[in-house]
């Protein structure tokens, strides 16, 4: 039996992006930034004892101080686009008020970028709140949407010309199930009611903050950040299987897009998960711990499944928008391993728009270690390693020249490739 082979010849071929890809990174501010002790998560941390090994943010990476030497490695990296967060309590301490001192350096912090001709996607909020917010009812308030679009009216009006991309909330969907749904995160709340109402308020949110930077810059590109799950039953070939894969689908993956409709130019992915569903009964779906089946894992146990971000893209394919990935990266100490993780994600990325899906750009985080929310600082996700012991020393890892290489030639050469393999080491480097 013949088999035919329409690729013969181009297993060598370098794996090439559209022209004007945008390779990028991606941190948020109250992971590097330091000192944000006007929001929710720095009242938490100093309050409840419960941060991994006691870690508090503190300076965190002291990108505060430090931001043009960090955009200075995004550049020599071949960075053409970085996401970064602006942190709301630093801007608004107090109800309305306007602090003219973090006006300015946010000013200089963009300027910062644009010189170096570095695109940038800023979101408007990532996790963190204002105390004074918090006090008022957070997002479990009715009027959450209102004081938020004050901010985001301040925002277009400040820094509009400036700002390439806008991503109005990061997350939604994690932010809403770990602080009102498991409880892991401020304000702790474990109900399946606070859970809907804080993703409606947050919708709400979204669709206001769309409409204001619109009126203020017509031809602006505002989406959302959205995490983004790879999903498989181990019985898919039953009806009750599918349904409830189907089930969590929706409502982890497009929940949050049926209740914004009409209101995204183009749609962020942050893709970390692949969910195995082992078993579903009426009312349950049981799920594994890829440690379980020992499956290679991040240092925090999160699988690490290369077609994944394939499938995520391709799941939301079906809006027919411009797809970036906003997030996707690897908590790991040995730093081979970030190497085969990016060779890996991206060969699925090229695979992805090879199959037609808009995919305009890729953001791998994080450009700096960083304070990694509930986990500390011991998780390491960064390209540059930040050493916290000796003044905050920044030291680009094997992993970040591996990616400049991508970001260089718009793609995979196919020695790069090796990294595929278990047995690859950054010491074969060319």
């Amino acid at each position: 039996m013949a088999i035919h082979d329409s690729h013969h010849g181009h297993a060598h071929a370098p794996l090439k992006f559209p022209k004007g890809f945008l390779w990028g990174t991606a941190t948020s501010a109250h992971q590097v930034e330091g000192g944000n002790d006007y929001n929710d998560w720095w009242a938490w941390e100093e309050g409840a004892g419960h941060v991994k090994n006691d870690d508090m943010s503190g300076k965190a990476a002291d990108h505060y101080n430090r931001f043009r030497e960090d955009f200075g490695i995004a550049k020599k990296m071949g960075s053409r686009l970085h996401r970064l967060s602006i942190e709301w309590s630093r801007i608004e301490k107090e109800p309305g008020k306007f602090d003219r001192a973090a006006l300015k350096h946010y000013h200089e912090v963009f300027d910062a970028l644009r010189k170096k001709n570095i695109k940038i996607m800023l979101t408007l909020h990532h996790f963190t709140n204002p105390l004074w917010f918090t006090e008022r009812g957070g997002w479990m308030s009715r009027r959450a949407p209102h004081y938020f679009a004050r901010f985001v009216k301040k925002m277009a009006r400040e820094y509009g010309k400036k700002i390439d991309f806008w991503i109005t909330i990061n997350e939604p969907n994690v932010y809403a199930a770990n602080g009102f749904l498991r409880g892991v995160w401020p304000p702790q709340k474990k109900s399946i009611f606070a859970y809907l109402r804080v993703i409606h308020n947050l919708a709400r949110a979204h669709r206001r903050a769309y409409r204001i930077i619109h009126a203020s810059q017509k031809n602006a590109q505002v989406g959302i950040a959205h995490n983004v799950f790879s999903i498989e039953s181990y019985q898919w070939w039953k009806l009750s299987s599918f349904l409830k894969m189907k089930l969590l689908n929706h409502v982890w993956n497009h929940h949050f897009f049926s209740l914004s409709r009409g209101t995204h130019d183009f749609i962020g992915i942050n893709y970390y998960f692949h969910t195995r569903i082992r078993k579903s009964g009426l009312f349950s779906i049981k799920t594994i711990d890829a440690r379980e089946e020992h499956r290679e894992g991040s240092d925090l146990g999160w699988e690490i499944y290369p077609l994944g971000i394939f499938q995520a893209i391709m799941n939301m394919r079906q809006y027919n928008l411009p797809l970036y990935i906003t997030e996707n990266g690897v908590a790991a100490e040995n730093d081979d391993r970030r190497c085969r993780f990016l060779v890996a994600h991206i060969k699925e990325v090229y695979h992805a728009i090879q199959a037609k899906a808009d995919v305009r750009g890729y953001c791998y985080w994080s450009l700096i270690d960083n304070f990694e929310w509930d986990k500390g600082f011991t998780p390491r996700f960064g390209l540059v390693e930040i050493d916290y012991s000796h003044d905050y020393a920044r030291r680009p890892r094997p992993s970040a020249h591996v990616y400049a290489r991508i970001c260089k030639e718009n793609g995979i050469h196919h020695d790069l490739l090796r990294f595929m393999g278990h047995g690859a080491s950054t010491k074969d480097l060319p």
